[in-house]
Formats: structure tokens, C-alpha cells, sequence
């Protein structure tokens, strides 16, 4: 008997209430737009991707213009001669694809090398805000990640991250 009132008196205070957990939001997508470092990494992405675009277009324009020149000699040439011309336009349209592929993972790889420190810079931010504010949680706002949809009581964070973040 006094096992079960030792039991019955432990699930009572496990289902007293914890302490009041504190809990923060902050729109993660909206910080980052607004971080100089972001700006000038998409900058600088985007410059790159711009390089590789004009790369992969006078590819294209060569390989047009070799196809124009094979349409134009196709009465000229031998058979042989067309064939080998055939095979060359080919892997200059392979070497297109390739080059195009390629540099896709580059700027992939490049994207991840530059925001890795932002967002970690970012984080780190957040981490500090939130424990100087007590915070047992923060969750994202952002709409993109749909996480809040209901907020009435949480602390924004968005003032004192942009603050320990020297922004405007």
C-alpha cells in the first residue's frame, strides 16, 4: 500500500506544471537579406554565374558558327570530311553540357563556402540574444518555413539580433 501511494504521490508532482518556459521567435529569412555580408556574397555569386553564363554562350556562338560553316561546305566537302565535322560540332555540344554541369556544382559549392560563416555568424548571434534574454526556445518565422502560425505571447528577437549584429 505505501508503494502505491509512494507511485501515485510522484505522478502528481510530475504532472505539476514545469516553470514557465520563455519562448522567442525571430524571421531567420529576413536577417539574412539584411546582413552587408549576405548582400556581398550574392554579389559576388552572382558576378560568377554571370562570367560562366558569357563562357558558356561563346561556346555556344562557336559551335553555331561551325555549324553554319558545315551547312555552307556541305556540297563542297567529302562525305568524310562532313562526317568528321558531324563528330567535332558533337563533342564541342558535349563539352557545352559539360562545362554547363560543372559549373553549376561550382557555383553550388562556392554559395555554400560563402554563406556558411554568415549563417553561422548569424546563429551565433541569435544564441546570444536568446540567452541573455532567458530564452528556453526560439523558433523561426520566417514564411518559408511555415514553423509559427500563432504568436501572441513569444519575445521578436529580431531587434536585439540586428543590434548585436550592428545593423540597421
Amino acid at each position: 500500500m505505501k508503494k502505491i501511494a509512494y507511485i501515485a504521490a510522484l505522478a502528481l508532482m510530475g504532472a505539476t506544471p514545469a516553470v514557465a518556459q520563455k519562448i522567442g521567435h525571430i524571421n531567420v529569412d529576413s536577417l539574412l537579406v539584411i546582413m552587408p555580408e549576405y548582400t556581398v556574397a550574392m554579389e559576388n555569386l552572382q558576378n560568377e554565374q554571370a562570367k560562366m553564363e558569357a563562357e558558356a554562350k561563346e561556346m555556344q556562338a562557336e559551335l553555331e558558327k561551325g555549324a553554319q560553316l558545315l551547312q555552307a561546305k556541305a556540297n563542297e566537302w567529302t562525305e568524310l570530311r562532313q562526317k568528321q565535322e558531324q563528330q567535332r560540332l558533337q563533342e564541342a555540344y558535349s563539352n557545352i553540357q559539360e562545362y554547363m554541369q560543372n559549373a553549376q556544382q561550382v557555383l553550388q559549392t562556392k554559395e555554400v563556402e560563402a554563406l556558411t560563416p554568415i549563417l553561422e555568424k548569424m546563429q551565433k548571434a541569435i544564441d546570444e540574444v536568446a540567452t541573455s534574454m532567458k530564452l528556453s526556445y526560439v523558433l523561426d518565422s520566417s514564411r518559408s518555413k511555415g514553423q509559427i502560425v500563432f504568436s501572441k505571447n513569444g519575445e521578436n528577437l529580431m531587434k536585439s539580433v540586428k543590434a548585436k549584429l550592428a545593423i540597421k
